[in-house]
């Protein structure tokens, strides 16, 4: 539950492997999101909300976890997963004076010390090959002033995921500022690799993020939501949510390196109508109309 990671230079000593130190940098969520105590026998609190970073590589915790969670938890949430409707997320058992009660509470704020960890420790182990993971790795493009960083890396032998981390929509739209971040930093990755992702990934309020004709959608007031698909569109904007990457996780540990990020992922958006990933299922733009289709 404590990982690791190397820091680089930019973006193309990352794809290369020439970190700027032989020395591992340790990253984790645990001291913030108080989900383990232990001094306790079970080290899982009633604070602990489900979001999965902890349990990689650790049969012991992974035994904790069932006893405190069930042993059908994560095969319960696999098969809600994608299946046409959002997935509640599960809530903390003590939400009483509790900060955090559920991952869209925690992905909702702290950019650097909750969502880009948590993705991290989740897309790190999340793969069906041996892959290194940055964070907050440089990237610079002449055209532009201000340099970037990429909050999130992850590197096989041959394929890059890249992700941009956002705590809301709300937050997203205020400057909109990752339409020219998804411009410059697929310019200078195409650089160095050809075959890559690069995805927006949005914590806090899942449901924002429905496309308007939705049910479900809660980002019709101001026209959020109509917004969003708008820039997403016109830009090739690949997006997924926090909610929809914790599913996908679920996937993965109940069925394996199908669901793995560098085969689903990979395939997922190189589906030509697919623009993104909800927990009720993909997104789809299919002559102009969008639409969730679960499977």
């Amino acid at each position: 539950m404590i990982y690791k990671f190397r820091k680089y230079k930019d973006i193309d000593s990352f794809i290369k492997n020439i970190p700027k130190t032989k020395n591992d940098e340790e990253y984790t969520i645990v001291y913030k999101c108080n989900g383990l105590d232990f001094s306790k026998p079970n080290p899982f609190t009633q604070k602990c909300f489900g979001c999965l970073f902890c349990i990689f590589n650790n049969d012991e915790i992974i035994k904790y976890f069932n006893v405190f969670w069930g042993d059908d938890f994560i095969n319960k949430y696999s098969k809600e997963s994608f299946q046409g409707k959002p997935v509640t997320m599960p809530t903390a058992k003590k939400s009483l004076k509790n900060p955090i009660k559920n991952l869209e509470e925690f992905t909702g704020v702290d950019e650097t010390s909750n969502i880009q960890p948590w993705t991290s420790g989740i897309i790190n182990h999340m793969c069906s090959t041996s892959n290194r993971v940055g964070m907050e790795v440089p990237i610079y493009n002449n055209d532009y002033d201000r340099n970037g960083r990429l909050d999130v890396c992850s590197m096989t032998s041959d394929k890059l995921l890249a992700i941009e981390t956002k705590i809301s929509l709300d937050d997203a739209l205020k400057d909109e500022r990752f339409i020219e971040q998804h411009y410059k930093y697929t310019t200078e990755i195409e650089k160095s690799i050809t075959d890559y992702n690069y995805i927006t990934l949005f914590g806090g309020k899942e449901t924002d993020l429905y496309p308007p004709t939705s049910p479900y959608c809660t980002g019709k007031i101001g026209s959020k939501s109509e917004r969003f698909y708008e820039i997403v569109t016109t830009n090739n904007i690949k997006f997924i949510s926090a909610n929809a990457l914790w599913c996908l996780c679920c996937r993965y540990l109940e069925h394996g390196d199908k669901y793995s990020w560098d085969i689903f992922i990979s395939k997922l958006f190189s589906e030509s109508h697919c623009i993104g990933l909800l927990s009720a299922g993909k997104v789809v733009n299919r002559n102009d109309i969008i639409s969730i289709e679960s499977f």
